[in-house]
């Protein structure tokens, strides 16, 4: 073999370990040097954008995506990735082309399936990303991320049931995904089941005690319990937490309104509505609409 083929092959390997490690800046670097040596090598372009997507550079992302996509255009993977970038950039509808690129080479690839129907979802089609994570899970019944966000679809749909046991099938899969035990307890306590709401937000807060999410949810279901003083005490926990993401800036502004800082709530939602929707958990427009309305009239 040929040094720089064997340095070329040694700067990729370790990029890929880097990046599986989560050190996705110096990944990047051992991408760029594999690069300099062969830059016709495509799964270093592939790779090169995921570090980068990592470091929420979504744009030099795609034009990775897009150089590897260049050079085979029938890579899938590059075209998923390529979707999450798009979809990172809040460019939707891009993003479904791009996830549809990958479904016709390969029809059964239940990740593409989920991540279209993430991006259905975070268009408020619901129906449609219902469809898409049930074929992700008939290619993948194990796919627990599929579960949850069928889950999340089903309640924005008002199928509180039906979401519970798309939520246990996750959780029996993965039994510490504390996303799915955090929206069961939602779907839960708009069931009215608000001591099994308490219970499901329990098992999350175990998982994960910093998770916002969970802490409202038991706060509200203690409330609807009249144990109005454990609620403003899981509340005041909701904003003892850093808020950066839009369902963080969501869920803090539905605490400070339950705990009658109306004001606060209002500049709350203001920064979760001027936040990108990039998970599952980030409400919508809509949702934030609603909750801004509710703070007015407090």
């Amino acid at each position: 073999m040929p040094l720089f083929d064997f340095l070329r092959k040694s700067d990729f390997n370790k990029g890929v370990e880097l990046s599986v490690a989560g050190h996705y800046a110096e990944a990047l670097e051992y991408f760029d040097r594999a690069l300099a040596h062969h830059p016709g090598h495509v799964d270093t372009w592939n790779n090169r954008g995921a570090a980068l997507s990592n470091l929420g550079r979504h744009e030099e992302a795609l034009r990775s995506y897009d150089m590897a996509l260049k050079l085979e255009p029938g890579h899938c993977i590059a075209w998923i990735n390529r979707g999450s970038a798009l979809e990172g950039l809040g460019r939707y509808e891009e993003a479904i082309l791009s996830y549809d690129r990958a479904l016709a080479i390969n029809p059964e690839h239940a990740g593409a399936w989920n991540d279209r129907g993430s991006v259905l979802s975070t268009l408020g089609r619901y129906g449609e990303a219902l469809e898409a994570f049930d074929k992700a899970i008939r290619h993948d019944d194990g796919l627990a991320p599929a579960w949850t966000s069928r889950g999340r679809a089903l309640y924005a749909l008002g199928r509180y049931e039906e979401a519970i046991l798309s939520y246990d099938r996750a959780e029996k899969i993965e039994p510490r995904y504390v996303d799915a035990w955090a929206l069961r307890g939602c779907s839960l306590y708009s069931l009215g089941r608000y001591a099994d709401a308490i219970e499901s937000c329990d098992q999350a807060i175990a998982i994960y005690p910093d998770f916002c999410i969970p802490w409202y949810i038991r706060g509200a279901a203690l409330e609807a319990l009249g144990r109005h003083a454990e609620a403003v005490e899981a509340w005041e926990k909701v904003l003892g937490f850093v808020a950066e993401s839009r369902f963080q800036w969501y869920y803090r502004g539905l605490a400070l309104n339950s705990l009658g800082r109306s004001k606060e709530a209002r500049e709350a939602f203001k920064k979760a509505r001027d936040s990108a929707r990039l998970c599952i958990l980030d409400p919508s427009d809509e949702e934030i609409g609603e909750a801004g309305e509710r703070a007015d009239h407090s």
